[in-house]
């Protein structure tokens, strides 16, 4: 367990937590170089790399990611680009990047698989809850009303916190508001399934907006970090699950969701530490998770730093930012390494994609059907892996 002065301390400087393992410009192209190479694998008939506004498109990462699951070809001519639900004066200025907000009448059909996926979730916790719909500009005053709360929120959230918010919005593509009549309960949702998209249901005050996107950037950020970096292995998803101490009793959460939850919960406590600083945590209703985020964000931390074994390096060197520990600096490609991947390597069908904003490469190959397999690697690996091919 951490001290308070220590965990305040590591608090404050979630961004560099973050930048000891990718700066935010060089996550995003690895993302991005990710996403490219498979749908060049995927797509037999693609000519060109993807537009970035399609390959950060969430609809497109989440089918360019089913089709990695099950083998299945793409057809990239068909995929929509980030900008294809919003109108012209629907995108919101967040600092050192843009969101798009779902406005167009067409949001509903364009995100339907999304909003399928996250009507199944909220089903299977209240089976009589209806399906989500999107308030877009055929709602008229209800629609430019919660846009004008979400313009507000993210003004408030960029106030209390500008470093943490601006570290997280970049991984945020989309927003979605949820017609408040089926939403029930549901406050924000995001899904590794829809990579960039945040749902939001059509909020009530800017405070709500602020503490929801700090919360979602999180998940974004992760979901990053996560699929261009090592942090879980195959060891991960048999490692036994998490309890939570709080309510509902008998939750248990594999060891991603633990992780996820855990690094939520350390930018919520970095968030409410800068609302308190900047007097404004009082205009956070009874209803937010700041005033717990701490507690639970070391309860996690202390499982998770007890699991170390179940976790790859990269999450080792974030939970020992979050936690106060000394840094994990990431493994470099040491010449065994490079042997070893150059054996494995020989075996042929390998295409290398350079990352341009940082010394990585993404290493990928297609066998007939088989669904593709990817590698990062650095780039004195790659000149090695190129030059032997």
């Amino acid at each position: 367990m951490t001290t308070r002065s220590s965990t305040e301390r590591t608090s404050r400087d979630l961004p560099s937590v973050h930048a000891a393992i990718a700066q935010v410009d060089e996550l995003i192209d690895a993302r991005r170089t990710l996403y490219r190479l498979a749908a060049e694998l995927l797509d037999p008939d693609l000519d060109d790399p993807l537009d970035a506004a399609v390959v950060d498109s969430p609809t497109s990462r989440g089918w360019i990611g089913r089709a990695l699951a099950t083998g299945d070809a793409v057809a990239c001519s068909t995929l929509v680009p980030v900008g294809a639900v919003a109108t012209d004066d629907g995108w919101l200025p967040a600092g050192p990047t843009t969101l798009a907000v779902a406005s167009r009448p067409e949001a509903n059909a364009l995100l339907s698989d999304a909003l399928a996926a996250f009507s199944a979730e909220l089903a299977r916790q209240r089976p009589d809850a209806a399906p989500l719909r999107l308030l877009t500009s055929a709602d008229g005053e209800r629609f430019t009303s919660a846009v004008d709360i979400v313009r507000d929120g993210i003004a408030l959230a960029r106030a209390v916190s500008p470093a943490l918010v601006d570290d997280l919005l970049p991984h945020v593509s989309q927003l979605g508001l949820l017609d408040p009549d089926g939403a029930g309960q549901l406050g924000s949702a995001s899904s590794r399934h829809f990579p960039g998209l945040v749902l939001l249901a059509a909020p009530d005050s800017a405070a709500e907006v602020a503490e929801a996107l700090v919360h979602e950037g999180a998940h974004q950020k992760l979901f990053d970090l996560a699929i261009t970096g090592a942090m879980l292995t195959v060891e991960s998803d048999r490692c036994p699950p998490f309890g939570p101490s709080w309510p509902p009793a008998g939750r248990r959460w594999p060891m991603e969701q633990a992780l996820a939850a855990g690094h939520a919960y350390a930018c919520l406590d970095r968030f409410a530490l800068d609302a308190a600083a900047a007097g404004a945590l009082r205009v956070f209703g009874p209803g937010s998770l700041l005033p717990v985020a701490r507690e639970r964000s070391q309860f996690i931390g202390t499982w998770l730093l007890e699991r170390l074994d179940w976790l790859g390096a990269d999450a080792h060197t974030l939970l020992a930012g979050l936690h106060g520990l000394p840094p994990r600096p990431a493994p470099d490609c040491r010449p065994s390494m490079i042997a070893t991947l150059d054996g494995y390597f020989a075996q042929g069908g390998w295409i290398v994609r350079r990352c341009e904003r940082s010394d990585r490469a993404v290493v990928g190959r297609r066998l007939g059907a088989e669904a593709p397999e990817f590698f990062f690697v650095n780039g004195r690996a790659a000149t090695l892996l190129a030059a032997s091919r």
